[in-house]
């Protein structure tokens, strides 16, 4: 039988995911919803100051009170590796002689509950001496400003990719240098027949998931048992090994259902504090922070961006030069990856003869900043389509034809040594174009705005799953890809039940525990679907096939004579259950387990084409988006329903993004973000099947692509509509006035 050949009988299939159910109804089971016998409680003493040196911790008063089990401060961490952050090791667990951001943990308290905590916070007395606080890019690069810090750190950075270069920390306050270059830049944009040049601004931006960060830890002899809603539970298996010194099989990690992340539950977080805790009382620790809490402990980052891009005689993309200040906060984290990204893809899905980009990571005394939904692509997104379209109406060129002629062909190289582009960006276009009514004629004040978005995904990952099917026909399916909402238990139900022939609501996928679970490098990049699923399917392959040589051994004829279907063996068109086969088969399992790793740069593109229609008041600057549209590539579409809601989902966040967002103190009632009643009365969201991605069935990652080209479509369209080009986000009402009054007279 050929491995096909139930093809498309569950992939495709729009299916209510796995868990619906139980979160419709309470029962769905989060970290935060654990509870344990006789469990402490952690609660965290942070910094009043952004930036300050720590002369003294009396923690005497605290440790007196009933009910107060233990108190941890930086003397704990004595003997430990103290340090976390992704590539860059500068983040102590507890501050360690200084503290670098409002918020930043100084002591940490166990105690019989919440309540008792939080009283031993207030007795502790902590003597601080307030250093120069650098809350901005320019503060922290005065020439006379404090160092954040005054040595280099520990680091575990990859190579460079192609055409590339870094430094780590090479002047002070400044964490991270990268420079990108393919040609000369510089000598292209002088022989361009024109050159534009702008400076974009992001804003710095809260995750804002409804479940804040939860950590449990239980001492488990020499080692530690955790149950945490991150997102990469063997990579933070990792983490707590090093920093506590144990061998990894000393540490387990538990992941079950997480209530959102975007980024914010990726890497080392909060967890070693509960683990210093529980090894410290030798009890189960749960620390559950609060939604302000979260708020605190990580972001997106700020940036300034100066584009200068240059074009022909023609209107065709000649070369880009792009310096990027990016805002890190007072730690690494993620950091050094984000400007990676951003350095390699701020070229877009254009053509470019010379592309080159520098991107400096500036520390500031603020909260450190790390990976979100992209993973830089929406800094890029936001400053390379807004001047995308600057340029084709400086030129007189309609910006949907300025992008048809210049966006890389189905097929074609992004970058030299990249993989070839899986999707077909004008196809898309088009149907944006003709769903948003680009063609209409405009009543005054009306404007309609196009963007386009594209980020690499699936670089440098593992992803091992396995499929057992019992004697008994029982199927289950276990990888170690996070259920953050992107309805990856679904999604690998349904690979799996297509290869075998099986409905998906019989398959039983596991939670991850790294004790028990196939390894995973973190579910980042939208690899999930992508990676995952082709192990799933090699590893539901491999299971059917060792079942189906049992049963041939048994029946004395060849495995190609059966195959298996409805959780039976089948020969000439009888079905038959396994028991009826061999009287040992019901005791026995069958297993396939595969692998699937991908090298570094682009494995797979993720695209993304959006679309808004605005009416401005030309008196006030107050605006309103009536429309707005999103398209997504999903190569294959396992799920359609499930596609079109990670695709809605992200376009709202982008929304949000673009007429909201601004992280200033992380105040969770005080940060705006999209009511119902804010979005569009015309919402939509397209799913395309371009059919070229590289997972089982053509099928490719969408989950941070949605997002990505709002903004620039909404600022594209007050452009459209009244002349005015806002630069800065979020686009408010105040920043539409002010660009509207510093038009020139041509532009009326």
């Amino acid at each position: 039988m050929s491995d096909r050949a139930n093809a498309l009988r569950e992939v495709g299939r729009s299916l209510p995911s796995i868990d619906a159910r139980a979160k419709i109804d309470g029962t769905a089971v989060y970290a935060s919803d654990l509870v344990f016998a006789d469990m402490l409680h952690a609660k965290v003493l942070r910094s009043p100051h952004a930036h300050a040196r720590i002369v003294a911790i009396d923690a005497s008063a605290a440790l007196a009170m009933p009910g107060v089990v233990t108190v941890a401060t930086a003397a704990d961490l004595n003997g430990l590796d103290p340090y976390f952050g992704n590539f860059i090791r500068d983040q102590p667990v507890l501050a360690m002689g200084k503290v670098r951001f409002a918020g930043e943990p100084v002591a940490a308290v166990a105690a019989i509950d919440e309540a008792t905590a939080y009283r031993a916070l207030e007795a502790i007395r902590v003597d601080y001496e307030p250093l120069e606080t650098l809350a901005t890019i320019d503060a922290a690069l005065r020439p006379d400003a404090a160092p954040i810090f005054d040595r280099i750190h520990d680091h575990a950075l990859p190579p460079a990719p192609a055409h590339s270069r870094y430094v780590q920390e090479p002047e002070p306050n400044i964490l991270f240098r990268y420079d990108f270059a393919v040609g000369d830049a510089e000598t292209e944009l002088a022989a361009c027949a024109r050159v534009f040049e702008e400076t974009y601004r992001f804003a710095r931006l809260s995750h804002y998931a409804l479940e804040p960060h939860v950590t449990i830890a239980a001492p488990a002899g020499a080692g530690v048992e955790v149950w945490s809603n991150n997102q990469d539970p063997f990579l933070l298996r990792q983490d707590i090994a090093r920093i506590f010194r144990m061998p990894f099989d000393a540490v387990r990690f538990h992941g079950g259902l997480i209530g959102g992340g975007f980024g914010a539950k990726s890497y080392c977080k909060v967890e070693p504090i509960a683990v210093l805790l529980a090894r410290k009382t030798g009890r189960i620790v749960r620390y559950a922070l609060t939604m302000a809490e979260s708020m605190t402990t990580v972001c997106e980052h700020g940036a300034e961006m100066r584009v200068r891009t240059g074009i022909d005689a023609d209107g065709r993309t000649v070369a880009r030069a792009v310096d990027v200040r990016l805002d890190g906060g007072a730690y690494a984290d993620a950091s050094p990856s984000v400007a990676m990204r951003i350095g390699t893809r701020f070229g877009g899905p254009y053509r470019w003869r010379a592309l080159s980009v520098r991107v400096d990571t500036i520390r500031t005394t603020t909260i450190p900043a790390g990976s979100f939904r992209g993973f830089g692509a929406a800094h890029t997104t936001w400053a390379s389509e807004s001047q995308i379209d600057t340029i084709a109406r400086a030129i007189g060129e309609d910006p949907i034809a300025f992008r048809r002629r210049n966006v890389v062909a189905a097929g074609e190289m992004i970058l030299p040594g990249e993989a070839k582009l899986d999707c077909d960006y004008r196809a898309g276009l088009d149907v944006i174009a003709a769903r948003i009514g680009a063609d209409r004629p405009r009543a005054p004040g009306t404007g309609i705005g196009v963007a386009l978005a594209l980020k690499s995904a699936g670089s440098a990952h593992r992803a091992d799953a396995t499929v057992r099917i019992s004697g008994s026909g029982d199927i289950v399916v276990a990888t170690g890809v996070s259920e953050i909402g992107q309805g990856h238990r679904t999604i690998m139900a349904q690979i799996a039940a297509e290869i075998l022939g099986v409905p998906s609501e019989t398959i039983r996928v596991e939670h991850i525990d790294t004790g028990a679970t196939p390894y995973d490098s973190g579910t980042h990049a939208s690899c999930g679907a992508t990676l995952a699923g082709v192990a799933i399917a090699e590893a539901a392959k491999n299971a059917r096939a060792n079942l189906l040589e049992f049963a041939a051994s048994r029946l004395g004829i060849p495995a190609a004579e059966l195959d298996f279907r409805d959780r039976r063996v089948v020969r000439r068109g009888e079905a038959l259950p396994l028991a009826s086969i061999a009287p040992d088969a019901a005791a026995r399992m069958f297993e396939g387990s595969a692998t699937t790793k991908t090298p570094g740069g682009a494995h797979f593109w993720m695209p993304a084409w959006a679309a808004a229609e605005v009416s401005v008041d030309r008196e006030t600057g107050i605006f309103k988006v009536n429309r707005l549209l999103v398209g997504i590539d999903a190569g294959k579409a396992v799920n359609p329903l499930n596609c079109a809601g990670q695709a809605e989902g992200g376009a709202i966040q982008g929304f949000g993004q673009a007429m909201f967002e601004e992280l200033g103190t992380p105040e969770p009632l005080k940060y705006r973000v999209p009511r119902m009643t804010d979005i569009p009365a015309k919402f939509e969201a397209l799913v395309f099947e371009h059919g070229m991605g590289p997972g089982a069935f053509g099928i490719k990652g969408i989950g941070e692509s949605g997002n990505l080209p709002i903004p620039a479509a909404i600022a594209n369209a007050i452009h459209d509509a009244v002349g005015a080009r806002v630069v800065d986000l979020p686009i408010t009402p105040e920043r539409v006035y002010a660009a509207m009054s510093c038009r020139q007279p041509d532009d009326m």
